[in-house]
């Protein structure tokens, strides 16, 4: 089992990030990986775009590749990328869990519901294994039937706000696979080819069109990085095998 609890820390910059100290009760190292930059872990070489800043964990033997993440949206239509590429003679991870996320609308527009798209080589496996929508923000969530695309609406953030996803606990069996009746987190299952996850708003109403791996670099705004707030998960993980 695998519990954990926030700890909020306000930066001067996003580039102050680069010097954070990574506090983890764990015997697996955590690796920072800002946005613009990438690293290798679990025989994935990660990396996201400007914006993004992950903190990744190794699997173990009972738990799965675990990423927090926290992300912030400077302009509407904003996509934020994030790519996996498989490392040639490795052996890649094939469960990916991301227990933590905070989200920051800082795009000078209100958001009606919100996206995490998967490009092929990789899915969603379910519905009960996504983050349940924000307290406060969105009411819904919905994945497609290919399982590539998760939608949350019924609500809205606005402007100038910081949504906070996923609650860092969860059960794992010894595949890797969550075990948990509802946990809140989110899960993708990868086959080991490359994969992108993109996450995207939809500013005031409508739906987003989800895109080709290829456009979704050109449209994710590189926009200088003002005062960035970032929520912290700290777990501990001792997970057990079932």
């Amino acid at each position: 089992m695998r519990s954990g609890f926030k700890k909020v820390a306000l930066f001067a910059a996003c580039a102050a990030l680069s010097g954070l100290g990574v506090l983890r009760s764990s015997s697996a190292a955590t690796i920072v990986i800002d946005g613009g930059t990438s690293a290798v872990v679990d025989g994935w070489n990660i990396t996201p775009q400007a914006g993004v800043t992950l903190f990744v964990t190794a699997s173990s033997s009972d738990t799965p590749l675990a990423i927090e993440k926290a992300a912030f949206f400077t302009a509407p239509n904003q996509g934020l990328l994030i790519s996996f590429q498989p490392v040639s003679g490795s052996t890649q991870a094939s469960v990916l869990d991301l227990d933590s996320e905070t989200i920051q609308n800082s795009s000078g527009t209100s958001w009606s519901g919100f996206q995490f798209l998967l490009s092929s080589g990789a899915t969603f496996p379910s519905v009960s294994s996504t983050f349940v929508p924000p307290s406060g923000f969105f009411t819904t969530v919905n994945l497609n039937s290919v399982g590539n695309t998760l939608t949350y609406a019924g609500g809205s953030q606005a402007s100038g706000t910081t949504s906070s996803w996923g609650s860092g606990i969860v059960d794992y069996d010894n595949t890797g696979s969550p075990i948990d009746s509802s946990p809140d987190n989110l899960i993708i299952d990868a086959s080991g080819a490359g994969f992108d996850l993109k996450e995207i708003a939809s500013p005031g109403g409508g739906s987003v069109v989800p895109l080709p791996s290829a456009a979704w670099q050109s449209m994710a705004g590189l926009a200088g990085l003002a005062l960035f707030g970032v929520v912290r998960k700290l777990t501990k993980r001792s997970g057990s095998i079932a």
